[in-house]
Protein backbone atom coordinates (compact mmCIF):
# COMPACT_ATOMS: atom_id res chain seq x y z
CA UNK A 1 0.00 0.00 0.00
CA UNK A 2 1.37 3.62 -0.75
CA UNK A 3 0.50 6.53 1.31
CA UNK A 4 -1.64 7.53 -0.74
CA UNK A 5 -3.78 4.65 -1.00
CA UNK A 6 -4.91 4.93 2.84
CA UNK A 7 -8.09 6.21 2.00
CA UNK A 8 -9.03 3.75 -0.82
CA UNK A 9 -8.00 0.69 1.32
CA UNK A 10 -9.88 2.41 4.52
CA UNK A 11 -13.26 2.43 2.01
CA UNK A 12 -12.32 -1.29 1.05
CA UNK A 13 -12.58 -2.48 4.56
CA UNK A 14 -15.79 -0.27 5.04
CA UNK A 15 -17.60 -1.44 2.35
CA UNK A 16 -16.74 -5.30 2.30
CA UNK A 17 -16.88 -5.67 5.76
CA UNK A 18 -20.38 -4.11 5.85
CA UNK A 19 -21.55 -6.12 2.46
CA UNK A 20 -20.72 -9.44 4.38
CA UNK A 21 -22.11 -8.49 7.55
CA UNK A 22 -25.20 -6.81 6.43
CA UNK A 23 -26.09 -10.07 3.73
CA UNK A 24 -25.31 -12.56 6.65
CA UNK A 25 -26.24 -11.04 9.87
CA UNK A 26 -28.50 -8.38 9.11
CA UNK A 27 -26.49 -5.46 10.70
CA UNK A 28 -23.25 -3.15 9.80
CA UNK A 29 -20.04 -3.57 11.79
CA UNK A 30 -18.98 -0.22 10.79
CA UNK A 31 -21.98 2.11 11.10
CA UNK A 32 -20.17 5.53 10.41
CA UNK A 33 -18.62 7.30 7.50
CA UNK A 34 -15.79 4.83 5.73
CA UNK A 35 -12.87 8.02 6.66
CA UNK A 36 -13.64 6.27 10.38
CA UNK A 37 -11.69 3.16 9.11
CA UNK A 38 -8.50 5.28 8.64
CA UNK A 39 -8.11 3.43 12.15
CA UNK A 40 -6.77 0.69 10.47
CA UNK A 41 -4.14 1.93 7.94
CA UNK A 42 -2.81 4.61 9.87
CA UNK A 43 -2.43 2.38 13.09
CA UNK A 44 -1.16 -0.17 10.98
CA UNK A 45 1.31 2.28 9.57
CA UNK A 46 2.54 3.12 12.73
CA UNK A 47 3.34 -0.03 14.06
CA UNK A 48 4.66 -1.74 11.27
CA UNK A 49 5.08 0.60 8.26
CA UNK A 50 4.83 -1.02 4.64
CA UNK A 51 3.05 -3.88 5.99
CA UNK A 52 0.10 -3.79 4.27
CA UNK A 53 -0.44 -5.66 0.62
CA UNK A 54 -2.55 -4.97 -1.83
CA UNK A 55 -4.51 -6.27 -4.74
CA UNK A 56 -5.00 -4.15 -7.91
CA UNK A 57 -7.44 -4.70 -10.34
CA UNK A 58 -6.19 -3.62 -14.66
CA UNK A 59 -8.15 -0.09 -13.83
CA UNK A 60 -6.13 0.53 -10.90
CA UNK A 61 -8.57 0.31 -8.47
CA UNK A 62 -8.26 -2.01 -4.76
CA UNK A 63 -9.58 -5.05 -4.92
CA UNK A 64 -8.05 -6.48 -1.98
CA UNK A 65 -6.17 -5.73 1.21
CA UNK A 66 -4.53 -7.32 3.85
CA UNK A 67 -1.99 -6.06 6.83
CA UNK A 68 0.32 -7.95 8.33
CA UNK A 69 2.58 -7.56 11.58
CA UNK A 70 6.34 -9.09 11.76
CA UNK A 71 7.21 -9.21 16.05
CA UNK A 72 9.97 -10.70 17.36
CA UNK A 73 8.17 -14.94 17.44
CA UNK A 74 5.61 -14.74 14.84
CA UNK A 75 3.97 -12.75 12.07
CA UNK A 76 0.24 -11.70 13.01
CA UNK A 77 -2.21 -11.97 9.89
CA UNK A 78 -3.94 -8.36 10.03
CA UNK A 79 -7.62 -7.84 8.57
CA UNK A 80 -7.95 -9.45 5.00
CA UNK A 81 -10.56 -7.84 2.71
CA UNK A 82 -11.97 -8.40 -0.92
CA UNK A 83 -14.03 -6.00 -2.61
CA UNK A 84 -17.41 -7.75 -3.12
CA UNK A 85 -16.79 -7.37 -6.64
CA UNK A 86 -13.86 -9.37 -6.75
CA UNK A 87 -15.11 -12.43 -4.58
CA UNK A 88 -14.39 -15.69 -6.18
CA UNK A 89 -11.01 -14.41 -7.89
CA UNK A 90 -8.09 -15.79 -5.74
CA UNK A 91 -7.58 -12.30 -4.22
CA UNK A 92 -7.55 -13.27 -0.56
CA UNK A 93 -5.43 -16.77 -1.10
CA UNK A 94 -3.32 -14.70 -3.59
CA UNK A 95 -2.70 -11.96 -0.84
CA UNK A 96 -2.12 -14.51 2.26
CA UNK A 97 0.08 -16.87 -0.21
CA UNK A 98 2.57 -13.35 -0.48
CA UNK A 99 2.30 -13.38 3.07
CA UNK A 100 3.40 -16.42 4.07
CA UNK A 101 6.33 -16.33 2.20
CA UNK A 102 7.51 -12.73 3.79
CA UNK A 103 7.16 -14.97 7.22
CA UNK A 104 9.92 -16.96 5.79
CA UNK A 105 8.97 -19.75 7.87
CA UNK A 106 8.38 -17.81 11.52
CA UNK A 107 4.54 -18.81 12.74
CA UNK A 108 1.92 -17.06 11.08
CA UNK A 109 -1.39 -16.13 13.27
CA UNK A 110 -4.71 -14.99 13.20
CA UNK A 111 -8.30 -14.72 14.73
CA UNK A 112 -10.96 -15.19 12.12
CA UNK A 113 -14.60 -15.16 12.61
CA UNK A 114 -16.40 -18.49 13.57
CA UNK A 115 -19.52 -17.80 11.60
CA UNK A 116 -17.58 -16.80 8.33
CA UNK A 117 -16.85 -20.50 6.49
CA UNK A 118 -15.07 -18.93 3.32
CA UNK A 119 -12.66 -17.17 6.19
CA UNK A 120 -12.51 -19.97 8.00
CA UNK A 121 -11.88 -22.83 4.92
CA UNK A 122 -9.12 -19.88 3.16
CA UNK A 123 -7.00 -20.53 6.51
CA UNK A 124 -7.20 -24.06 7.01
CA UNK A 125 -6.90 -24.93 3.06
CA UNK A 126 -3.40 -22.87 3.85
CA UNK A 127 -2.62 -25.34 6.49
CA UNK A 128 -3.47 -23.41 9.61
CA UNK A 129 -4.46 -25.64 12.42
CA UNK A 130 -7.27 -23.80 15.01
CA UNK A 131 -6.13 -23.21 18.95
CA UNK A 132 -8.92 -21.76 20.41
CA UNK A 133 -12.24 -20.63 20.21
CA UNK A 134 -13.76 -17.23 21.43
CA UNK A 135 -16.98 -16.03 22.27
CA UNK A 136 -17.73 -12.20 21.45
CA UNK A 137 -19.00 -10.46 24.48
CA UNK A 138 -20.79 -7.42 25.44
CA UNK A 139 -23.00 -6.05 28.41
CA UNK A 140 -25.91 -4.18 27.22
CA UNK A 141 -26.98 -2.64 29.85
CA UNK A 142 -23.53 -1.55 32.47
CA UNK A 143 -22.24 -4.36 35.04
CA UNK A 144 -22.11 -4.74 38.44
CA UNK A 145 -18.14 -3.24 38.75
CA UNK A 146 -17.55 -4.96 42.38
CA UNK A 147 -14.45 -6.17 43.07
CA UNK A 148 -13.88 -9.69 42.48
CA UNK A 149 -14.69 -11.37 46.40
CA UNK A 150 -11.36 -12.07 47.59
CA UNK A 151 -8.68 -10.35 45.42
CA UNK A 152 -5.81 -9.05 46.63
CA UNK A 153 -4.06 -7.28 43.48
CA UNK A 154 -4.50 -3.68 43.08
CA UNK A 155 -5.65 -2.54 39.31
CA UNK A 156 -4.07 0.51 38.03
CA UNK A 157 -3.41 2.52 35.24
CA UNK A 158 -0.19 1.01 32.78
CA UNK A 159 2.69 2.71 32.42
CA UNK A 160 5.69 2.62 30.16
CA UNK A 161 7.59 1.32 32.84
CA UNK A 162 5.58 -2.19 33.11
CA UNK A 163 6.01 -2.91 29.13
CA UNK A 164 8.82 -5.32 29.81
CA UNK A 165 7.27 -7.05 32.41
CA UNK A 166 3.98 -7.30 30.35
CA UNK A 167 5.79 -8.51 27.35
CA UNK A 168 7.54 -11.11 30.02
CA UNK A 169 3.92 -12.43 31.10
CA UNK A 170 2.80 -12.81 27.46
CA UNK A 171 5.39 -14.66 26.68
CA UNK A 172 5.15 -17.09 29.59
CA UNK A 173 1.84 -18.10 29.38
CA UNK A 174 1.69 -17.55 25.11
CA UNK A 175 4.90 -18.21 24.08
CA UNK A 176 4.42 -15.10 22.06
CA UNK A 177 5.98 -11.58 22.67
CA UNK A 178 4.88 -8.08 21.55
CA UNK A 179 6.45 -5.01 23.61
CA UNK A 180 6.08 -2.58 20.99
CA UNK A 181 2.81 -2.68 21.00
CA UNK A 182 2.25 -1.86 24.88
CA UNK A 183 4.71 1.05 24.62
CA UNK A 184 2.31 2.02 21.66
CA UNK A 185 -0.96 1.83 23.51
CA UNK A 186 0.76 3.68 26.40
CA UNK A 187 1.83 6.04 24.64
CA UNK A 188 -1.31 7.09 23.43
CA UNK A 189 -0.29 9.25 20.75
CA UNK A 190 -4.01 9.13 19.20
CA UNK A 191 -5.88 9.49 22.33
CA UNK A 192 -7.94 6.37 21.77
CA UNK A 193 -5.98 3.64 23.99
CA UNK A 194 -6.00 2.73 27.96
CA UNK A 195 -4.41 -0.10 29.89
CA UNK A 196 -5.04 -1.24 32.72
CA UNK A 197 -2.82 -3.81 34.86
CA UNK A 198 -3.61 -6.03 37.44
CA UNK A 199 -0.37 -6.19 40.04
CA UNK A 200 0.03 -7.75 43.46
CA UNK A 201 3.27 -7.25 45.23
CA UNK A 202 5.12 -5.52 42.39
CA UNK A 203 4.53 -8.26 39.83
CA UNK A 204 2.08 -7.94 36.91
CA UNK A 205 -0.49 -10.80 36.73
CA UNK A 206 -2.47 -9.61 34.10
CA UNK A 207 -3.29 -6.48 31.68
CA UNK A 208 -6.10 -5.38 29.28
CA UNK A 209 -6.16 -2.38 26.93
CA UNK A 210 -9.23 -0.91 25.77
CA UNK A 211 -9.83 1.15 22.27
CA UNK A 212 -12.53 3.94 21.71
CA UNK A 213 -12.75 5.05 18.38
CA UNK A 214 -16.06 5.00 15.92
CA UNK A 215 -14.59 2.30 13.71
CA UNK A 216 -13.37 0.17 17.01
CA UNK A 217 -14.74 -0.09 20.64
CA UNK A 218 -13.11 -3.17 21.99
CA UNK A 219 -11.22 -4.60 25.00
CA UNK A 220 -8.07 -6.44 24.19
CA UNK A 221 -5.10 -7.38 24.11
CA UNK A 222 -4.92 -8.62 27.02
CA UNK A 223 -3.30 -11.50 28.95
CA UNK A 224 -3.98 -12.98 32.42
CA UNK A 225 -3.41 -15.59 34.95
CA UNK A 226 -6.31 -16.89 35.62
CA UNK A 227 -10.08 -15.42 35.34
CA UNK A 228 -10.53 -13.90 38.32
CA UNK A 229 -7.65 -11.27 37.26
CA UNK A 230 -9.63 -11.44 33.85
CA UNK A 231 -12.80 -10.61 35.43
CA UNK A 232 -11.50 -7.81 37.41
CA UNK A 233 -10.08 -6.09 34.37
CA UNK A 234 -13.31 -6.48 32.47
CA UNK A 235 -15.36 -4.90 35.15
CA UNK A 236 -12.39 -2.19 35.66
CA UNK A 237 -12.55 -0.99 32.12
CA UNK A 238 -16.17 -0.78 32.67
CA UNK A 239 -16.27 1.44 35.85
CA UNK A 240 -14.00 3.49 33.98
CA UNK A 241 -15.91 4.25 31.64
CA UNK A 242 -19.64 3.36 32.51
CA UNK A 243 -21.55 5.27 28.99
CA UNK A 244 -19.54 2.59 26.65
CA UNK A 245 -19.98 -0.77 25.36
CA UNK A 246 -17.36 -2.70 24.13
CA UNK A 247 -16.98 -6.07 22.65
CA UNK A 248 -14.52 -8.20 24.40
CA UNK A 249 -13.50 -11.77 23.18
CA UNK A 250 -12.89 -14.35 26.09
CA UNK A 251 -12.16 -18.34 25.46
CA UNK A 252 -14.67 -20.31 25.06
CA UNK A 253 -13.01 -23.02 27.56
CA UNK A 254 -13.12 -20.66 30.73
CA UNK A 255 -16.64 -21.29 32.26
CA UNK A 256 -15.46 -19.85 35.54
CA UNK A 257 -14.89 -16.51 34.07
CA UNK A 258 -18.40 -17.09 31.21
CA UNK A 259 -20.31 -18.25 33.98
CA UNK A 260 -19.60 -14.89 35.88
CA UNK A 261 -20.15 -13.02 32.58
CA UNK A 262 -23.63 -14.42 32.26
CA UNK A 263 -24.52 -13.60 35.96
CA UNK A 264 -23.98 -10.01 35.26
CA UNK A 265 -25.46 -9.60 31.91
CA UNK A 266 -23.12 -10.23 28.76
CA UNK A 267 -24.13 -11.89 25.79
CA UNK A 268 -22.92 -13.57 23.30
CA UNK A 269 -22.26 -11.77 19.70
CA UNK A 270 -19.95 -13.84 17.85
CA UNK A 271 -17.58 -16.85 17.68
CA UNK A 272 -13.78 -16.25 16.65
CA UNK A 273 -11.13 -18.72 16.67
CA UNK A 274 -7.55 -18.80 16.70
CA UNK A 275 -5.72 -20.36 14.30
CA UNK A 276 -1.74 -20.39 13.58
CA UNK A 277 0.22 -21.99 10.67
CA UNK A 278 3.78 -23.63 12.16
CA UNK A 279 4.56 -24.14 15.82
CA UNK A 280 2.83 -23.01 18.68
CA UNK A 281 3.00 -23.67 22.48
CA UNK A 282 -0.02 -24.64 24.79
CA UNK A 283 -1.28 -21.09 26.36
CA UNK A 284 -2.06 -20.74 30.07
CA UNK A 285 -3.98 -18.28 31.40
CA UNK A 286 -6.16 -16.33 29.83
CA UNK A 287 -5.45 -14.95 26.37
CA UNK A 288 -7.89 -12.02 25.02
CA UNK A 289 -7.53 -11.42 21.68
CA UNK A 290 -8.93 -8.13 19.79
CA UNK A 291 -9.08 -6.99 16.29
CA UNK A 292 -7.33 -3.52 16.74
CA UNK A 293 -4.71 -4.38 16.52
CA UNK A 294 -4.05 -7.82 15.42
CA UNK A 295 -0.70 -8.41 16.23
CA UNK A 296 -1.15 -11.50 18.47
Amino acid sequence: MRDDERDQVALLIHQSTNHWYQKNRGFEVFPGEAGDCRLFTDVYEDLDPGCCLVAVADDGGIVGSCFYHPRETHVSLGIMNVHPGAACRGVARALLDAIIKRAEGMPVRLVSSAMNLDSYSLYTKAGFTPLALYQDMQFPKPPDTGDVPGATETIRGATIDDTRQMADLEMALTGIRREKDYRYFITNQQGVWHTLVCEEGGTITGFLTAINHPASCMLGPGVCRNWQVALRLILAHHKRAPGRQPVFLVPADEAGLISRLYRLGARNLELHVSQVLGESITTTGVVMPTFMPETG
